[in-house]
């Protein structure tokens, strides 16, 4: 296959997506399965239970990003929130100098005007972590789309295999080449979407890990919060 050169390589993972997920899918015809015994159809039965379960995992893929997006919405309430003590905290401190207020207490006003400017850099790097990980869980959804492709590959494969072994008549007209192509393509396919996935996961890590530590940081310089909302795990490698 010629792959042509002064290309974006976010082009060329784009155009081999379509290209695993548009074609039309080698088929083999299924009456020749009758032949089978059930040691045979062993293969052809796991390969399905395997597309089913990456079809599965679509679904699940499709609950993470809308999940995802829902905690973007929410950090950008509590930045929201964090702005707002800003401001009293700021009009407290201005009407204490305004009053000529002991010195303690115009240094506690100080005090807190800093921690709630830490908890706004700390919820900056928060929602910059789960805007990320949006990204993330998007590129999770075409991984997961992609297994689709490979699983109903394999099993178109694992078919004619298996109708081969059998000598059924039907595999006589079956394009073995096209489907020894259309798995490889999808392959293909599914390993780029992997490797820019774990290019994004590991952005996204960078993020958590200075937003925990400026948190920790704010947290010692403000009073505990019980009503603050527990902060999202750290991005880990999605399950098999």
């Amino acid at each position: 296959m010629k792959i042509w050169t002064g290309i974006a390589p976010g082009f060329y993972l784009a155009a081999l997506v379509g290209c695993a997920g548009s074609q039309q899918m080698a088929k083999v015809d299924d009456s020749g399965l009758a032949r089978l015994n059930e040691t045979q159809m062993q293969p052809v039965d796991d390969a399905r239970i395997e597309e089913g379960r990456a079809r599965d995992g679509v679904a699940k893929a499709t609950a993470n990003e809308q999940e995802a997006r829902s905690r973007v919405e929410v950090a950008r309430s509590e930045r929201e929130v964090a702005d707002a003590q800003l401001k009293r905290a700021t009009a407290e401190r201005d009407m204490l100098k305004g009053q000529y207020a002991e010195r303690d207490a115009i240094g506690r006003a100080e005090n807190d005007i800093a921690a709630v400017k830490q908890r706004i850099q700390a919820a900056d790097l928060k929602l910059s972590y789960l805007t990320k990980m949006v990204a993330v869980a998007e590129s999770e959804h075409k991984v997961a789309m992609a297994h689709v492709t490979t699983a109903a590959a394999v099993t178109e494969q694992s078919k004619l295999k298996a109708m081969r072994a059998a000598n059924a008549p039907q595999v006589a007209s079956v394009n073995s080449a096209a489907i020894d192509e259309r798995l490889a393509q999808a392959q293909a396919a599914e390993a780029q979407i992997k490797a820019q996935t774990a290019q994004q996961r590991s952005a996204a890590v960078e993020d958590y890990n200075r937003w925990q530590d400026l948190d920790a940081r704010a947290r010692t310089l403000a009073q505990p919060d019980t009503s603050a909302v527990p902060p999202p795990a750290a991005p880990s490698e999605p399950t098999k």
